[in-house]
């Protein structure tokens, strides 16, 4: 081997080292991400508004809150600048709670940090009553049980009793196989404690394990929140958000989705499904055209299967309710009411 060809393999396996090295970083993030948090900086306050240093975060449309220890104050709309005199800060109103003081403060989209708050008699025992209607909770890989918590209060102004699926202790979180096995326990006991009617209702990757349960055992509805309907083109859309070349996220899926290689990933055993799973249920898909882990293409599909789709145009990934809440719970409502009673 010449010179110049030893040097070009060698720059060839050093580059395909580099691509499964961000690959496996990707598919990482997708199997074990981090919480996210953010601050935000209030600077001053009056009774009706706050008025922040301007982020990604306190300059996003919608109902947000801020937390200090055990204070809470709810942010609504983002008001006007009138007068053009400070592009560096945000006016947002102050719906509920005190005046903040200025300083740094928690951003929280989750708006409520203990099932209780919106679940006062979680429908968990096997001897718990249920309604008429009873919704199956689920939510995805990073937040727990609290991601949900913003989806349940629409269904109780309808009188469904609803109960969470909490995954956190599953390998794989809520793509992991164990997951779908847990909703269609809960949708057989719902069924024996005299439920007629169960809806389940997915965030992300909970949606895609909604779906799958779905498949596996006959449910009344199924709606998914920024659902992950393919694994494969969330990676790819999550590496096109980052800048990274579209195949590092086709790398990342490889290794998320196959025996040994998800090892490069920290998981013991792959994603086994990682596309939606069709089952003829009616569904509602909440997206957001903004939220890259959900392709266009995948929701064209889901459309042309029977879906029921509901895009907002501003929101990250999860954080549809939080871009308007009264949209969010409508197209709930609406969708609940559609089912055959």
């Amino acid at each position: 081997m010449t010179t110049g060809a030893r040097t070009t393999a060698v720059g060839t396996a050093v580059g395909a080292a580099g691509t499964f090295g961000l690959g496996a970083l990707v598919a990482r993030r997708l199997l074990f991400p981090s919480p996210y948090t953010a601050t935000a900086t209030v600077r001053s306050a009056a009774p009706t508004e706050v008025v922040f240093a301007a982020t990604r975060d306190t300059s996003l449309p919608g109902t947000y809150r801020i937390t200090r220890g055990s204070t809470s104050v709810r942010v609504g709309a983002v008001l006007g600048d009138e007068d053009g005199s400070a592009p560096d800060a945000v006016r947002r109103a102050l719906v509920d709670g005190p005046e903040p003081a200025a300083g740094d403060w928690a951003w929280d989209a989750l708006m409520h940090d203990i099932v209780a708050e919106v679940l006062p008699g979680p429908a968990t025992g096997a001897d718990e009553a249920v309604a008429d209607t009873h919704v199956v909770h689920v939510h995805g890989q990073s937040l727990g049980p609290r991601q949900v918590l913003r989806g349940v209060p629409v269904w109780s102004g309808l009188g469904a009793s609803s109960e969470i699926v909490d995954t956190t202790d599953l390998p794989l979180r809520s793509l992991d196989p164990g997951a779908a096995d847990r909703i269609v326990a809960r949708v057989r006991a719902a069924r024996d404690r005299g439920a007629r009617r169960v809806v389940l209702q997915g965030w992300s990757a909970g949606a895609l394990a909604c779906s799958i349960a779905a498949a596996r055992i006959p449910v009344d509805g199924l709606v998914g929140v920024a659902p992950l309907l393919d694994v494969r083109s969330a990676l790819r859309g999550a590496v096109g958000a980052f800048r990274l070349p579209r195949f590092v996220g086709s790398v990342a899926a490889r290794i998320a989705t196959t025996p040994t290689l998800s090892r490069l990933a920290g998981a013991a055993s792959p994603v086994r499904t990682s596309t939606w799973q069709p089952s003829g249920t009616p569904t509602l898909l909440i997206r957001s055209t903004a939220d890259a882990f959900v392709a266009a293409a995948d929701v064209a599909d889901a459309v042309e299967q029977g879906s029921t789709v509901v895009s907002f145009r501003t929101a990250p990934h999860t954080l549809e309710w939080n871009e308007d809440p009264e949209r969010f719970d409508g197209a709930v409502r609406a969708f609940a009411e559609s089912l055959p009673a």
